[in-house]
C-alpha cells in the first residue's frame, strides 16, 4: 500500500538543496496542472498543500491575489520563498491539517496526493475549509508510472500507484464532484540506469526495502538490457490533474 510515514516526509526535507536539480518532472507536472488556473482570479485566496520547493507555487502566485504555500518540511518552504518571494508561508501537515477559522477559494497541491494513505480522509478536510463555490485543483502522479522499475524490483518502487479509475470512486466517495479530470503519459529519458536512480533519490523518492549491492548491480543491469535507447534508458510517467468543487 501506498506509505508516506514520518520517516519518508522527512527525507523530502533533507533533499531540499538536490530537489531543484532532480525535480524536472515535477516541474513539467506543475506547469501542465497550472494550465487550468482560472484566468481572472486577483480577488480569490488559495491555499497550496505539499509546496515543496514552489514549483506549482510560482504559477499560484501570479494568478491568485493572495496564496498561501505549506508544507510539512521548513527547508522546503526555505527554497519556495527564494524562488517566490513575499508569498506567505507556514508549516502544516497536508494530511492532518489544523482547524482553520479562514475560509478559502481554491486548494492547490502539486505531485502530493500520490503519497496520502487515506485520501478520503484527507480530503475531508481540506473541503472543510473551503468557501461554497468553490474549487480544488489537484495533480499527482498515477498508474501506470514508473512501471520498468516496478518489473525489474518486483513491485518494490517508490509508490504503489492507484489508477485513474480508482481516484474517480475516490471523490465520489468524498462527495466532490469531479469538473474536469485528464491524465497524459510521458517517458522521460536519462543516461543511465544509475542516473535515474539518482533522480529518484534527488526528490526524496526511494524503494519500500533498501537493497543490497549485489541487487544494485543486477538493478543497473538489467534496466540497462530492457529500457535502452539511443537517447539512454528511459522511465515512464502518467500525471492526472482534477478540478474537484464540493457535493450539493
Amino acid at each position: 500500500m501506498i506509505t508516506a510515514s514520518p520517516s519518508r516526509r522527512a527525507a523530502f526535507g533533507r533533499k531540499s538543496e538536490s530537489y531543484e536539480a532532480h525535480a524536472f518532472v515535477q516541474k513539467d507536472a506543475a506547469q501542465w496542472l497550472a494550465e487550468w488556473l482560472p484566468n481572472d482570479a486577483k480577488a480569490l485566496r488559495c491555499l497550496e498543500f505539499g509546496a515543496g520547493t514552489g514549483l506549482l507555487t510560482e504559477h499560484l502566485s501570479k494568478c491568485f491575489g493572495h496564496v498561501e504555500a505549506t508544507d510539512i518540511e521548513s527547508k522546503m518552504l526555505a527554497k519556495c520563498l527564494e524562488r517566490v518571494p513575499g508569498v506567505p508561508h507556514h508549516v502544516r501537515d497536508a494530511w492532518s491539517p489544523q482547524t482553520d477559522d479562514s475560509q478559502w477559494d481554491y486548494v492547490a497541491s502539486s505531485s502530493l496526493m500520490q503519497w496520502a494513505t487515506k485520501p478520503a480522509e484527507t480530503l475531508a478536510h481540506w473541503s472543510q475549509i473551503l468557501k461554497p463555490d468553490s474549487r480544488m485543483l489537484l495533480g499527482f502522479f498515477i498508474d501506470p508510472s514508473l512501471p520498468e522499475m516496478s518489473k525489474i524490483i518486483r513491485g518494490e518502487g517508490p509508490v504503489t500507484w492507484r489508477s485513474e479509475a480508482e481516484w474517480a470512486m475516490i471523490f465520489e466517495k468524498s462527495d466532490l464532484n469531479v469538473t474536469r479530470m485528464e491524465s497524459v503519459t510521458h517517458r522521460y529519458h536519462y543516461d543511465s540506469p544509475l542516473h535515474f536512480w539518482k533522480s529518484l533519490h534527488g526528490t526524496g523518492a526511494t524503494v519500500s526495502q533498501r537493497l543490497k549491492p549485489s541487487q544494485m548491480l543486477s538493478f543497473f543491469r538489467d534496466y540497462d538490457a530492457q529500457y535502452k535507447t539511443e537517447q539512454g534508458v528511459y522511465a515512464t510517467w502518467t500525471f492526472c490533474r482534477v478540478e474537484l468543487c464540493p457535493g450539493a
